[in-house]
């Protein structure tokens, strides 16, 4: 039996393979009134009786007891022409200039933004915690989509455009 670096490495390996979504997620800390948001494909959905998807935050994110704070969040699913965005909200050395343009806005006090392929706004109902990670499900409480530009993913160890093969 391998041990649990191997097995980690091996899992690694394979996530590589397994194409993922590409997303902002983001909220309103409660102290201090300031928007935290970080990039994230670990974004899933749970069931739609109620309507709920699950994130999963690496406890030393810089958003992680934002989010716990807050108990809410919003899902920024993000396009192709969006890949810078995941560039500054994963540098903690650009923390401070997340929020600064591309036009965010705010909707029941959460940051959005209106030009991702979808916007998927969320409210804490269960959290568990394992391992690096907590698993924070969120029960829908609204959602905005738009037409445009393919969705972004992560694939390989890089972005990829994801879409209908024919």
């Amino acid at each position: 039996m391998a041990d649990e670096a191997e097995i980690a490495t091996g899992l690694k390996a394979a996530m590589r393979r397994m194409p993922a979504a590409v997303a902002l997620i983001t909220t309103l800390d409660p102290e201090g009134g300031e928007p935290a948001g970080l990039a994230a494909s670990a974004v899933i959905p749970v069931s739609m009786a109620p309507p709920s998807m699950l994130v999963a935050i690496n406890r030393n994110a810089s958003a992680h007891s934002a989010i716990e704070r807050s108990g809410r969040f919003c899902i920024n699913l993000l396009s192709t022409q969006q890949t810078a965005l995941v560039t500054l909200f994963s540098s903690t050395d650009m923390r401070a200039q997340r929020f600064a343009d591309e036009g965010w806005q705010t909707h029941d006090g959460l940051p959005f933004l209106p030009a991702a392929c979808a916007n998927i706004f969320c409210r804490v109902q269960t959290t568990l915690i394992h391992g690096t990670h907590e698993l924070f499900i969120g029960n829908v409480e609204d959602v905005r989509t738009s037409v445009g530009d393919a969705p972004l993913g992560w694939l390989e160890g890089g972005f990829a455009a994801l879409g209908p093969l024919a």
